[in-house]
């Protein structure tokens, strides 16, 4: 035991004992040499058996084709030596505004991944769907899912297209945990006001949709429609007088009748109908806004039907894809996040694993909101066999979310990949994170005669000192989405940072003749 207690310090820069004066630490990148050259970095995109995340080239040929009517240049790389890492941790992307996140970081993964890898992908323009569905189904054999209620992914994935109904999840439910799920699917469907100071119309709201969701799940009336769309019109509904009782309503003597969920239907409706005035017109009419988006057709078609299984995610192969056209970005929140919600219980749920760690490509991350499932869990999905692959513009996205726990999702991540940003604090936050350098200055005076005569003094002195690796402004600048050798950072906890190049999915002989063109 005494011979290794040295051993395990030996290499550190300080504080090795009492008397050591010790090393001043440089941060520096990674040799290219030595990032092509590492058995752990490989990757062959055609051949992924390990399942890689794919990050880009080094040593590749920068390429430039004609002016665009805009003044650029477009530029791609030509060949290189492909990247990639097997982390079973998270991974996070920040990429700035039409810095080509898709076409180089989500399509060529999406490519690249095997058949023995599950993907869930929030495709929020169905670009990524029409490019790869195809491939994954035809070109891998895995499974195919699209749902895509707005059509935005085109005739290509028509073949795919799949409903998502969660009350499915509930349905199937243990008595023990139905009540559980139900108020699963109801917080995934409560948007929290984050400007609000009282939580108690959005809690209560939570508590009325979660009740009617357990009802819907359980009465015998509800056989054969046992759905959202069921549970937005009970809810459009809730007024309904019992006959002649004008003082009484329809669905409370239906609820007040239930014994399922242990007693929860009842208490649901003893709460929300037992309110009075003001309070109980307040929660209805917040409850039914949580819920309006069901009231689009064509979001009624994917929540009713043939559905999705999200467990086969883990226990299966399989892709499923989740469109929305930029401009239903707020109509669809609800939604989106009750797909990723429900997955992530179903990964909890689920006991059997087969194939490697699904991948959930979770573009646009912000705009599902605050996820407190997410929250509270983030460094447990992992072990369940789900990597989340958290894409954003900038850090103040994610900080809008969870201003008091981001650093936790970044902090769960085993790859941060960054280019083309230009805001002061996710550029702030690279630069401390990549650390400082040594470096040698240059000062100068001008020595008098005796000194030159007699010391052969020239006036120039050098002394070191330490200066970020690179500040804000030169990140800015070597990583911009029209750098002139399309660079991108990788930073990974306990490695050295690396520069890599990135590669265009539709320039690079890697992911040639394995996608479709966006019709």
């Amino acid at each position: 035991m005494n011979d290794e207690i040295p051993f395990l310090l030996e290499d550190l820069p300080r504080g090795r004992h009492a008397d050591d004066v010790g090393t001043v630490e440089s941060a520096f990148f990674e040799h290219p040499r030595n990032i092509a050259s590492a058995p752990s970095l490989q990757i062959d995109p055609r051949q992924n058996t390990e399942s890689k995340i794919f990050l880009g080239v080094v040593g590749g040929k920068v390429v430039a084709g004609k002016q665009l009517p805009d003044g650029r240049f477009p530029k791609w790389v030509d060949g290189g030596i492909p990247i990639g890492v097997a982390d079973d941790r998270h991974h996070f992307l920040l990429a700035g505004s039409r810095a080509g996140k898709g076409r180089s970081v989500l399509t060529p993964n999406l490519i690249s991944l095997p058949k023995s890898t599950s993907v869930l992908v929030l495709d929020p323009k169905g670009d990524l769907a029409a490019m790869t569905a195809r491939w994954r189904h035809q070109g891998l054999g895995q499974d195919v899912a699209v749902t895509d209620p707005f059509d935005c992914s085109g005739a290509s994935t028509r073949p795919y297209r799949s409903a998502f109904n969660a009350v499915d999840f509930v349905v199937g439910s243990r008595p023990d945990v139905l009540t559980a799920n139900a108020m699963l699917v109801a917080d995934a469907l409560v948007v929290e006001n984050e400007h609000s100071k009282d939580p108690h119309w959005d809690e209560s709201g939570r508590d009325w949709i979660g009740g009617l969701i357990a009802h819907v799940a359980t009465h015998a009336n509800y056989a054969g429609r046992r759905d959202l769309v069921t549970v937005w019109q009970l809810s459009s509904e809730a007024m309904q007088p019992l006959g002649d009782e004008s003082q009484r309503y329809a669905l409370e003597a239906e609820m007040l009748q239930s014994d399922a969920a242990g007693g929860f239907v009842r208490a649901a409706a003893q709460s929300f109908y037992g309110r009075s005035g003001t309070e109980f017109f307040g929660v209805a009419s917040n409850a039914r806004r949580h819920l309006n988006f069901i009231a689009v057709s064509a979001i009624q078609n994917v929540l009713r039907g043939e559905s999705v299984d999200p467990k086969k995610l883990k226990s299966g192969s399989l892709a499923w894809y989740v469109t929305s056209p930029a401009m239903r970005a707020p109509l669809m929140r609800g939604f989106q996040r009750l797909v990723v919600q429900m997955t992530l219980a179903a990964f909890e749920e689920e006991t059997v694993s087969t194939g490697h760690q699904s991948v959930f490509m979770l573009d646009e991350f912000q705009s599902l909101g605050r996820l407190r499932a997410l929250e509270t869990a983030i460094a447990q999905f992992a072990g369940l066999g789900a990597k989340l692959m958290i894409v954003l513009q900038d850090l103040p996205q994610i900080k809008s979310a969870y201003p008091q726990s981001w650093q936790t999702f970044l902090g769960n991540a085993g790859v941060l990949q960054a280019f083309g940003g230009n805001d002061d604090e996710t550029l702030s936050y690279l630069s401390k994170r990549l650390g400082e350098a040594l470096v040698k200055t240059k000062s100068s005076s001008q020595p008098g005669v005796s000194q030159l005569m007699r010391e052969s003094a020239t006036g120039s002195s050098f002394q070191l000192g330490s200066k970020p690796l690179l500040t804000p402004a030169e990140i800015e600048l070597y990583f911009a989405r029209d750098d002139s050798k399309l660079r991108q950072l990788i930073l990974r906890p306990g490695f050295r940072p690396m520069i890599l190049q990135r590669a265009f999915y539709d320039q690079s002989e890697y992911f040639c003749d394995r996608f479709d063109e966006r019709s």
